[in-house]
């Protein structure tokens, strides 16, 4: 008869724990307690950069990077690159700010663009994108471009070769005999 007792104690004290041990567990956070806000990485003076074929087509240094965790996607502040074409010149540059989507590899620099080319060309604009898939640089928003003795403005010129070659689209404009 004790058995009996000590039987029933200990099941009794089983039940007792295990219900002690579901109404004690953590409850998931509700839908309101979960942030929808973007989970953020910062580097300050970091570089990211394209390559194809073993050969480096950009290289971007930003003072500030953020990088939104779940996409990969990246804006950057106070930016200083270069793009390397393939005859071996270099189209360096200084903007603002930029961002970088993850999936298609374009970038969007925008903000007080300046750029020059090895073989002396320069170009101003508020915006350069930079299409992966096309290979072809675009400056937007009083874009002009300077080389030797022509001055080219427009809404949009448009190069794959780092402005050696280009074509401006919208309010086209060429000076010959212009000065630097």
């Amino acid at each position: 008869m004790q058995k009996k007792y000590l039987y029933g104690g200990a099941a009794a004290f089983l039940i007792l724990l295990i219900v002690w041990a579901i109404s004690t567990a953590p409850q998931p956070p509700t839908s309101s307690e979960v942030s929808d806000a973007p989970r953020i990485m910062s580097y300050e003076n970091n570089t990211l950069s394209e390559e194809r074929d073993g050969r480096t087509v950009w290289t971007l240094t930003a003072q500030q990077m953020t990088v939104d965790i779940d996409t990969q996607d990246t804006s950057m502040q106070g930016i200083e690159g270069a793009f390397y074409s393939e005859d071996g010149r270099t189209l360096t540059l200084h903007a603002d700010e930029g961002h970088m989507d993850h999936e298609t590899r374009d970038v969007v620099l925008t903000g007080s663009v300046n750029a020059a080319t090895s073989d002396g060309a320069s170009l101003m604009a508020n915006e350069l994108q930079w299409s992966s898939t096309e290979g072809t640089l675009t400056a937007t928003g009083d874009a002009q471009v300077e080389r030797d003795d022509l001055r080219a403005t427009g809404d949009r010129i448009m190069s794959m070769d780092e402005f050696r070659q280009f074509r401006i689209e919208g309010n086209a404009r060429i000076e010959k005999g212009a000065s630097k």
